[in-house]
């Protein structure tokens, strides 16, 4: 099964954490198309110096290609606008503060792929997920009314079992480790958990689901919940261009 990577970064994590990511990738799998999603701080002037240097780095590695937001967008938006620019049906989804310790991660999840078609998380984390497009399209796409990080992949797994009546699930691979950066993409943010976007708390909570006995409890949701706020398919005109694109 062919498939590319996606991955979202922004300046703190460029020479620490995202710079030794694509170098062990290019050195494990060379060939795969990488899209990056380079994504601006919040409610601060993009870092000049910063846009040029990555470009640069970009543009000597073969098939990246680099899509960038001069505003931050939150995960969902990241997600979905790697999965539109992909050529391929199927991405592999990393944060940037990972690192690939060694080819056989690849091998193992290569060897899932000849048996699976569908989405799954990796080690129970959405660091690191793995997704099909078509599937991602018939549940509606990630909701990008989480405007911030968080709760964005509580929702799309409820959605995800909810729509295709099947559960979210994990694989464990070797040779990945995820560092969890806390608190570098959260400055002027006001947060939860010290990580995550308040924003996206109170809209899953307040706005979208609410807690009922009677609902149904989904993936890391782990809440019995009815939505009573419904997700509209976010890019309704993507499945007409994968069907004509040979046609143009």
């Amino acid at each position: 099964m062919k498939y590319s990577i996606g991955v979202g970064t922004f300046n703190k994590r460029f020479e620490k954490y995202f710079k030794p990511l694509i170098n062990q990738i290019k050195t494990y799998r060379p060939e795969l198309e990488i899209i990056v999603h380079i994504n601006a701080p919040l409610r601060e002037q993009f870092d000049e110096n910063y846009r040029k240097e990555i470009l640069n780095f970009c543009s000597e590695q073969a098939n990246i290609f680099p899509i960038i937001t001069p505003v931050q967008r939150g995960f969902s938006k990241i997600v979905n606008t790697c999965l539109i620019y992909s050529s391929n049906n199927n991405i592999l989804m990393l944060n940037d503060d990972l690192t690939i310790i060694s080819k056989k991660f690849f091998d193992e999840l290569e060897k899932i792929l000849k048996f699976s078609s569908s989405s799954f998380k990796i080690n129970g984390s959405w660091s690191h997920i793995f997704l099909n497009r078509q599937e991602v399209n018939d549940v509606g796409w990630m909701d990008e009314r989480y405007l911030g990080f968080g709760e964005e992949d509580g929702d799309f797994e409820w959605r995800y079992q909810e729509k295709l009546n099947k559960p979210f699930v994990s694989y464990n691979l070797p040779d990945i480790e995820n560092h969890v950066e806390q608190n570098d993409f959260s400055e002027n943010m006001e947060v939860i958990y010290k990580k995550y976007s308040a924003f996206n708390t109170k809209f899953a909570f307040q706005h979208k689901y609410k807690e009922d006995e009677a609902g149904k409890k989904y993936g890391i949701m782990n809440k019995k919940l009815i939505c009573i706020n419904e997700t509209k398919n976010q890019y309704p005109n993507e499945k007409f261009f994968w069907l004509n694109k040979d046609k143009v």
